[in-house]
C-alpha cells in the first residue's frame, strides 16, 4: 500500500504552479516598472545596442535561416492536422475523421470522432467555442490501437485567451468532458517559441483540474530541425503530473518527417512510455508510419498509419496494428 505522504512533502504540482505564478507576477510587475525608468530616462540618452561589426553580414541570413525553420515546421504541422496548429489558430473550424483499425487480436472496427472550434463574434478573437476529441495518434506506447480510440473522450468547452503573439501564447479553458457521466475541467496553458538557429524549441506548460481525477499539470518540451530542404527532425518530451497516482507518465518520441511533394508527406516515429511509480520504469516502445495524402483541394485527406506496438502488459512482445483513416475539414486555419 502506497505511504501517505507527510505534511511537509511538496508536490511537483505545487512547485509547478508556484514557478507559473511567479513568472507572471514578475511579468506584471515589471511593466509599470520599465514604464517608470522609460518616464526617468535622460531623452538625450541614446541606447547603443551591442554588435560586432565582423558579424553584422551574418544577421540576415541568421534570421532567414530560422523563419524558414519555422514556416517549414508549421507547414508540416498544418498538412497532417496537427492539434497545436488549430489550437493556435483564430479561425473557426470543424474535423470529422472516420477511421478503420486493424489490430492483432481484435476484430476490424470502423470509429468516427469530430473535433471542433468556433471563435466567437465580438469578442476580438479572444473567445472560443470548443468540441474536442482526443487524437488516438498521441495515444501512449503502452496501449493498443483499439483500446487508445475506446478511451477517448469528447468535450465541450469555452476558452479565453490572454496572450496571442508569434512567439508566446497563453489560454485558459472551461468545459466537461463526456464519457462515462460528466465530467467537469479547467486548463491553462502556457506556450514559448524559441529560435536557436538552426534550431526550434517549442516549450508548454499546462495546468489542469478534472473532477474525476483532480489537479494535475503536463510539461512538453519539442525541439526541431529542417534540413535536406524537405526533411524535419523533431524530438518531443512530455511528463504528466497526477495528483491523485502521485506519479509522473512520461513519453520520448522522435520524429523524421518528409515531404514527398505539397499534396503528400509521410512521418517516421520511434518512441516509449514510462512512469515514475513504484519505481522508474518502461512500459512501451512504438514504431509508426504515418503517410497523408491530400486527395481533393485542401479539405480532403487521407492516411494510412501502419504501427508496431511493444507494451509491457505483453512481456514487450510485439502487436501490428494498420489504421486507414478519412478525415474531411470544415472551414479553414
Amino acid at each position: 500500500m502506497q505511504q501517505a505522504l507527510s505534511s511537509h512533502t511538496v508536490s511537483p504540482l505545487s512547485i509547478t504552479c508556484y514557478c507559473v505564478t511567479l513568472f507572471f507576477s514578475v511579468s506584471l510587475y515589471s511593466i509599470p516598472l520599465r514604464a517608470s525608468e522609460e518616464i526617468n530616462k535622460d531623452p538625450t540618452e541614446k541606447t547603443i545596442e551591442p554588435r560586432i561589426s565582423l558579424l553584422e553580414p551574418l544577421d540576415s541570413a541568421r534570421n532567414t535561416v530560422s523563419y524558414q525553420v519555422t514556416e517549414f515546421a508549421n507547414w508540416l504541422d498544418n498538412f497532417f492536422g496537427d492539434d497545436r496548429i488549430y489550437d493556435e489558430s483564430q479561425s473557426s473550424h470543424l474535423k470529422l475523421n472516420l477511421l478503420k483499425i486493424n489490430e492483432e487480436g481484435y476484430q476490424p472496427r470502423y470509429e468516427a470522432n469530430l473535433q471542433g472550434k468556433l471563435t466567437l463574434p465580438n469578442t476580438q478573437k479572444r473567445l472560443e467555442l470548443l468540441f474536442e476529441s482526443d487524437p488516438e495518434e498521441n495515444a501512449n506506447a503502452d496501449n493498443t490501437v483499439v483500446e487508445a480510440v475506446e478511451a477517448q473522450e469528447q468535450s465541450l468547452g469555452l476558452r479565453y485567451i490572454q496572450l496571442s503573439t508569434d512567439w508566446l501564447r497563453a489560454n485558459t479553458d472551461v468545459g466537461v468532458r463526456f464519457r462515462s457521466g460528466l465530467d467537469t475541467f479547467v486548463r491553462f496553458r502556457l506556450r514559448g517559441l524559441f529560435n536557436l538557429g538552426h534550431w526550434n524549441l517549442r516549450a508548454s506548460e499546462t495546468l489542469f483540474w478534472r473532477d474525476s481525477t483532480g489537479p494535475g499539470a503536463t510539461t512538453r518540451l519539442d525541439i526541431e530541425r529542417q534540413f535536406a530542404k524537405t526533411w524535419l527532425f523533431r524530438a518531443t518530451s512530455k511528463a504528466t503530473w497526477l495528483d491523485e497516482t502521485h506519479q509522473f507518465d512520461m513519453g520520448q518520441d522522435f520524429f523524421l518527417i518528409h515531404t514527398i511533394n505539397k499534396h503528400r508527406a509521410v512521418i517516421y516515429r520511434t518512441g516509449l512510455t514510462a512512469v515514475s511509480e513504484p519505481k522508474m520504469q518502461t512500459t512501451g516502445y512504438i514504431l509508426s508510419i504515418r503517410l497523408r495524402q491530400q486527395i481533393h483541394r485542401n479539405w480532403l485527406f487521407f492516411e494510412i498509419n501502419p504501427k508496431v506496438l511493444y507494451p509491457q502488459a505483453e512481456d514487450f512482445h510485439s502487436r501490428h496494428s494498420l489504421t486507414f483513416k478519412l478525415e474531411v475539414v470544415f472551414g479553414g486555419v
